[in-house]
């Protein structure tokens, strides 16, 4: 009987033995994988308060842009009639713009009372 309880006893003492490394070794485990994710969650919610910032500074970018944008359209709007409608053709452009030379031609020659202007000889 007391080789059967010295048997027990060393399996038992045994397997406790080897319960407690095992557990040790999960244990410790157990707390480096914890701090890492810790850490990782941490790191991850800054990336997202970062980015959360970054996303708000861009609209607020966007906003001022897409005002200019909206202005400089406006402005486009305005001019574009006096840039492309002028309802002359472009022979008629030209004839105008040669009628517009010579009274400025003309112009010239009667405020040039010392006949300094080559093309003003009487």
């Amino acid at each position: 009987i007391k080789s059967d309880f010295d048997r027990t006893f060393r399996t038992t003492e045994a397997a406790e033995q080897k319960s407690h490394e095992e557990f040790t070794e999960f244990d410790r485990v157990s707390r480096a994988d914890i701090a890492g994710k810790d850490t990782k969650k941490t790191l991850d919610e800054e990336d997202e308060e970062t980015t959360k910032n970054t996303i708000s500074e861009n609209m607020e970018d966007l906003k001022t842009n897409q005002k200019l944008l909206d202005e400089a359209l406006q402005r486009e709007e305005a001019l574009k009639p006096t840039c492309t409608d002028t309802g002359m053709s472009f022979e008629e452009r030209v004839a105008k713009r040669e009628e517009e030379i010579e009274a400025l031609k003309k112009a010239v020659c009667i405020l040039d009372g010392d006949g300094v202007e080559p093309d003003c000889s009487q």
